[in-house]
């Protein structure tokens, strides 16, 4: 499989805007520099051109940013989902936000199942 190991800076750094979405999306391994976007454009590209499930392990000590590479991989999704998508008219009692805002709203309730434990 395929590998990238990251490494928490502790600060913010510009490297995951929507341009770099796009300058990810659609690219081979050997033609960009590794990212967790390329990872990620990696697996969906698999996923189209063989017609098979894909699976991303993101595994690290507390601290070491697997929430937050959680997130990233969820927003190369669903940027990428988005980026055909025409504006839709608000509905009252839908749910509100991109796409992206509603995946990572729910991600602490499935981070919950993930932490349980059975007795």
């Amino acid at each position: 499989g395929l590998f990238c190991v990251t490494v928490n800076p502790y600060k913010w750094l510009p490297v995951y805007n929507p341009e770099v979405v796009l300058a990810y999306r659609g690219k081979k391994r050997q033609e960009a520099p590794p990212h967790i976007f390329s990872i990620s454009d990696n697996a969906y590209q698999f996923m189209l051109t063989d017609r098979e499930n894909q699976s991303i392990l993101i595994t690290g000590e507390s601290g070491a940013g697997k929430t937050v590479n959680t997130k990233r991989v969820i927003q190369y999704f669903a940027t990428i989902a988005a980026s055909g998508e025409k504006k839709k008219e608000e509905q009252p009692g839908k749910m509100q936000g991109t796409l992206e805002d509603q995946i990572i709203s729910a991600n602490p309730l499935l981070e919950a199942f993930g932490n349980a434990k059975t007795v």
